[in-house]
């Protein structure tokens, strides 16, 4: 007969991830798999006296956030994993994903068990990965508004030519005019198409929050914005909390909600205009702020600029084409996140629009879901 518990036994003593069973009710760890020794670089007979070392390498930032999960686990509450830092003097921080098992024995003895996973790798691959997608999303943005300009004056100056040159050209050269402003008005067009359906095919996937310092996300773009301001002729500023701020973000997708904010205060900022980003934390929330000083949006607009294929869609000061879908997608994007996304506006004056989201608190459930983009 197969012996099921031998074979688990011998599964668990080769596994490369660290296993554990902890009595709450006594504090003290029962048992401890060989893993324990290669990927923490303990003895497994002496863990318990190790531990308290061992607690002392988490990373500052992550001490309240583990303890909250510490007391849900303690209470049976269901959770889901969670990735905490390690630091070694001179070395980086290891990164560890801990799935925790709850158990309540009929002895009255209070378990939990668990994995803890080292992800370190993997965790700097998907840094990396969102690293890059913020950058080159900020630098398309800035390029479609310098090529937007460039492609319009094309367009103008043809159409000009088309009207001022005497005696009447031929038919032929009238024919290259026409040309030359549909090839503009057709580049100013797909310019904005691409950007637009990169963002709409990203919002509509699959959410996948993590735990992250919103300023790490949120500088790589915004210093991408404050470097080209040459192409986008404007000035740009911003501010960010001297503290680490943690948010619960999918981060590809919010960095792309920013982007796709400040994009729209280029569209109707003049040259010259001035744009803001602000990030302030709060009690339990931090708000980011995008401010222009543009044209602003009329009033009897303002309640639907958030509609799909809303009624307040223009052209960009510059040509820029809308779909009426970008802030509709932004505000779905932001909602998903437990977040608020609000506008104010002068005509005339210029538009402030605001993300609220919560501060990071334990996920009670895996955070895997779509928006739907009609």
């Amino acid at each position: 007969m197969f012996d099921f518990a031998t074979f688990f036994l011998e599964q668990v003593e080769a596994s490369p991830k660290v296993q554990f069973v902890y009595n709450l009710t006594t504090n003290h760890v029962a048992f401890v798999n060989p893993a324990y020794e290669q990927v923490l670089g303990g003895h497994a007979a002496e863990v318990n006296a190790e531990l308290a070392g061992l607690l002392a390498r988490l990373h500052p930032d992550d001490l309240a956030y583990l303890a909250e999960y510490w007391r849900a686990w303690g209470s049976g509450q269901p959770t889901d994993e969670v990735d905490i830092r390690l630091q070694t003097p001179g070395q980086p921080d290891q990164w560890f994903t801990l799935h925790p098992n709850y158990q309540k024995a009929a002895s009255g003895n209070v378990w939990l068990s668990g994995t803890l996973h080292d992800v370190t790798v993997t965790k700097e691959y998907q840094q990396n990965a969102d690293l890059f997608n913020s950058r080159k999303n900020a630098t398309l943005d800035m390029l479609s508004h310098d090529l937007s300009g460039a492609f319009i004056l094309v367009e103008q100056i043809s159409q000009y030519l088309h009207e001022e040159i005497k005696p009447a050209p031929s038919g032929k050269m009238l024919e290259m005019l026409d040309v030359l402003a549909s090839t503009s008005q057709d580049s100013v067009k797909m310019i904005r198409d691409l950007i637009n359906l990169e963002f709409l095919t990203s919002a509509n996937s699959a959410l996948k929050r993590d735990r992250v310092n919103l300023n790490e996300v949120l500088r790589e773009p915004l210093e991408q914005f404050e470097n080209g301001q040459r192409l986008t002729r404007h000035h740009f500023t911003y501010t960010l909390p001297a503290r680490p701020v943690y948010v619960n973000l999918d981060v590809n997708k919010f960095a792309q909600v920013l982007i796709n904010l400040v994009n729209n205060a280029l569209k109707f900022t003049p040259d010259e205009g001035t744009i803001s980003v602000r990030v302030e934390p709060g009690p339990g929330t931090v708000r980011i702020q995008v401010q222009d000083n543009g044209i602003g949006i009329p009033l009897d607009l303002q309640p639907r600029v958030f509609d799909r294929f809303t009624p307040a869609r223009r052209e960009g000061l510059r040509g820029e084409h809308t779909t009426g879908l970008g802030l509709a997608t932004c505000k779905a994007v932001v909602e998903l996140h437990h977040g608020t996304l609000t506008v104010e506006s002068t005509e005339g004056q210029g538009s402030t629009f605001t993300v609220e989201l919560p501060l990071s608190t334990v996920s009670k459930r895996p955070d895997e879901r779509k928006m739907a983009v009609r």
